[in-house]
């Protein structure tokens, strides 16, 4: 079994000192057969005890764990000593304290996974497996390198679940059982350190192109009881029963569903995700679902600030849930279609790619249906073929001008809108002529008091 190094590579680390081993994910993905990820090397020696060629850079980014990043050209590596890490009681993801070692099996033990474990020698080409990590690479199981491997760092469970559907692994029984145990652990890990793995799992089938791997990855917290710790508000839709003329999945269910057939952006699978968790709350309240989108809109606000989100990507998630369900019906008549479409032209793609995954998530609907042009779409071509104003600095007046001609304030803004919101819906009218008329015809209703 070869694990392959770009020469150039190969050989910088080979004149780093003896036993310095290339570990962790570059060669765990090497033996599974996927990409290469960066690299990470570590030895039994202190850093600042590395034989450094010429022109290297390093800087400890760590000192206390002894981390060090070295560049060298357009080679960068990170490189770690081997070491001992103690923790506290709880899941805090920062050792108490940390000793390092000259014993590679002690370093092999305070990983995370078996298949994390395995340490190749450059210089020797050897590969060297103090854990079986090895076999279990093989065997495609995630395997704990020891029997309290998340009562030392509650951030493994989420990586559980990551690796396992980026990896497309098994995890193995008395893993599984550990990482059930101690689900509360995740409780003292920073909010940043749980939304960085929720990204990755929402988009694990992109890692190694294998399909539907952020289904099973958000199927996976569920099943470790870990998802209540991270979304407890989607957490509580796990068995709210839907109508089954229209869905054959509870919304939990349906909400993970719903992942599968949109793009793998962290905004799309949220969106995916939150578009339906405020059913919970209506159902409570209500008694039913009707207005779930307003409720969806308030609670997807709720997690994403709770998770601190960029306020780009809450703002983006919290219209795509409040306008999943507009016109679903198809009966809105053509003129609100068209201002709608003109008002949220920016996310009109995504909206429709919502609606279309929010559809084949029920299981009850025929593809080729969901697959027809929909009406968003036709509204936003024929406003573009007609040369409607979809944006407001289209309309050929401007504020400044109806400015001279007497507006004032708000009295701009609100002549503004009244003037594009006709000519959304009447292109033609968008010519200087009617418009000067149109305001003129404003301004007098407004000095009469109308």
């Amino acid at each position: 079994m070869k694990i392959q190094l770009d020469s150039k590579c190969a050989e910088f680390i080979s004149g780093l000192g003896e036993n310095v081993y290339v570990v962790g994910g570059y060669v765990r993905n090497a033996l599974c057969g996927f990409g290469t990820t960066d690299i990470d090397i570590a030895g039994p020696i202190p850093a600042q005890a590395l034989k450094l060629p010429p022109k290297t850079s390093m800087t400890m980014v760590n000192h206390r764990m002894g981390t060090a990043q070295i560049a060298f050209d357009d080679i960068k590596l990170e490189y770690t000593p081997f070491r001992v890490e103690v923790y506290n009681p709880g899941g805090e993801h920062t050792p108490a304290q940390v000793y390092f070692t000259t014993d590679m099996i002690a370093d092999a033990e305070r990983r995370d996974f078996t298949c994390n474990a395995v340490y190749y020698d450059v210089k020797r080409d050897e590969i060297i497996d103090p854990l079986g990590g090895v076999r279990d690479c093989e065997a495609k199981i995630l395997r704990g390198c020891h029997k309290r491997v998340f009562e030392s760092d509650g951030l493994r469970l989420l990586r559980l679940a990551r690796l396992a559907a980026q990896l497309g692994f098994k995890i193995e029984g008395e893993t599984a059982m550990a990482a059930k145990a101690n689900a509360n652990q995740l409780e003292d890990i920073t909010t940043e350190r749980k939304r960085a793995e929720l990204d990755k799992i929402l988009c694990a089938d992109a890692a190694n192109g294998i399909a539907n791997a952020q289904y099973r990855g958000l199927r996976l917290l569920k099943q470790l009881d870990i998802l209540r710790n991270i979304i407890p508000e989607l957490a509580e839709c796990d068995g709210l029963a839907q109508p089954e003329a229209y869905h054959k999945y509870d919304v939990l269910e349906h909400s993970f569903q719903c992942t599968r057939y949109v793009p793998p952006t962290v905004t799309m699978r949220l969106a995916a995700l939150l578009h339906d968790v405020g059913k919970s709350y209506c159902m409570k309240n209500f008694g039913n679902f009707h207005g779930h989108e307003r409720s969806s809109e308030i609670t997807a606000r709720i997690v994403l600030n709770r998770l601190r989100y960029p306020k780009d990507v809450i703002e983006q998630v919290a219209r795509l849930c409040r306008l999943h369900m507009y016109d679903m019906r198809g009966d809105a008549r053509e003129s609100k279609v068209r201002l709608f479409v003109a008002k949220n032209y920016d996310i009109v793609d995504k909206l429709v790619t919502l609606i279309r995954a929010d559809k084949r998530a029920t299981g009850m609907c025929d593809p080729e249906t969901i697959d027809a042009p929909h009406r968003f779409e036709t509204a936003m071509d024929q406003m573009i073929k007609e040369g409607a104003p979809i944006l407001k600095k289209s309309l050929k007046i401007s504020g400044k001008e109806l400015a001279d001609m007497g507006f004032e304030g708000e009295a701009i803004s609100l002549a503004l809108e009244t003037l594009w919101r006709e000519c959304v819906v009447n292109p033609s009218l968008n010519n200087v002529e009617w418009l000067r008329k149109m305001a003129e015809k404003l301004l007098d209703q407004k000095s009469d008091g109308k």
